[in-house]
């Protein structure tokens, strides 16, 4: 009595989470290979020729004072270095009240410094929408309580799944071909999805704690008292954006990557750069910007407790702790997991038909 309970509870979970399941899987693919689908999808807004050098922080600031005097940068996110060939992307605004706005994206020819394309956030296409609803932060708080219902919800079914598995192995040779497909399948795909479920749970409940907790470092150091009353005090000397990058690197072991910065200016004292990895572990270093002197190193872009489990959960959950088979391995699993559940449905259905008939 106990077997046929959880395998009806096992059955039950799988047709209502069949479809949040199959979604994250495809949005999370999408988030994790953003940069290569911008290119396929738009080429002329995203697609350039890495043919030589890219530009520098210096030589982008200077050339958007040209072409666009009126745009605030709020920062620029920098393509990983497998994908040279995808432009740049500017984030920030016109708001010279607002120096923190970044509502606009610009994309950006790091090559041949000119202006591919501008939109508002809200218009950044499905790529860039699949990736913010795979994370459920557009939806709030109540976002994370559903995460976590349904996170905890897929764990449950996926134990209640091996169980089955080894409760009927020894009857399971008998079975038809569909029958021990899935079984085999569901057996892979629990691991697969008990770990990104649960990883998944502590990213969202990480990014609301830190939230409250006021924890990220760009958003504390970026931030300056030099507007009072709606007027910019202007900085009397700041170092060079070049020279800033180039001591954020001299502090940092050679393997991580820029994938992001932020300028020091009338909006903010200090110099922001976020690195990573291959494996995705995440260093953000801060340089003040009027003596070009490092502030502080941190781990998972934390002020504070990203040495521990928050700088583990995005290798984990994406798979790059593994390094670049990692990522291969989760595309496969998920790919595994879709299978699962389509041969799933046709037992039912083929359970179902049989009955009927």
């Amino acid at each position: 009595m106990k077997g046929k309970t959880i395998k009806v509870i096992h059955r039950w979970l799988a047709f209502i989470l069949g479809l949040f399941i199959v979604f994250q899987i495809t949005s999370g693919s999408i988030a994790q290979e953003s940069r290569l689908l911008m290119q396929w999808s738009n080429p002329d807004h995203y697609k350039v020729e890495s043919n030589r050098e890219p530009a520098g922080p210096t030589e982008i600031k200077e050339r958007m004072r040209e072409l666009e005097p009126e745009f605030n940068i709020a920062h620029v996110m920098v393509p990983p270095p497998n994908r040279e060939s995808t432009a740049y992307i500017l984030m920030g605004g016109r708001n010279p009240e607002n120096l923190h706005e970044s509502s606009l994206f610009v994309n950006y020819d790091q090559y041949k410094q000119k202006i591919l394309d501008e939109h508002p956030l809200a218009g950044s296409g499905w790529i860039g929408t699949m990736t913010v609803l795979h994370r459920w932060i557009v939806f709030g708080e109540a976002g994370f309580y559903v995460v976590l219902i349904l996170g905890l919800a897929t764990v449950l079914m996926s134990i209640s799944g091996i169980y089955l598995f080894y409760r009927t192995r020894a009857t399971a040779k008998h079975l038809p071909v569909i029958n021990r497909l899935h079984r085999s399948l569901g057996f892979v795909a629990s691991f697969f999805l008990i770990v990104t479920s649960l990883s998944g749970i502590a990213m969202s409940y990480v990014h609301w704690q830190d939230r409250d907790d006021n924890l990220s470092v760009f958003a504390n150091m970026m931030k300056t008292d030099h507007m009072e009353a709606g007027h910019m005090h202007i900085m009397p000397s700041i170092v060079d954006p070049d020279s800033a990058l180039i001591k954020a690197r001299s502090v940092i072991p050679e393997r991580f990557h820029l994938s992001a910065y932020s300028y020091a200016g009338d909006h903010s004292p200090n110099y922001w750069f976020a690195f990573f990895d291959q494996q995705m572990f995440r260093q953000d270093v801060v340089i003040e910007g009027s003596s070009g002197g490092v502030v502080g190193i941190y781990a998972a872009g934390k002020t504070s407790k990203g040495d521990g489990v928050r700088n583990y959960l995005l290798p984990i959950h994406s798979g790059k702790y593994f390094g670049s088979i990692g990522g291969f391995l989760m595309s496969f699993f998920g790919f595994i997991v879709i299978l699962w559940l389509l041969s799933g449905f046709v037992i039912y259905f083929n359970k179902k038909k049989k009955l009927t008939n």
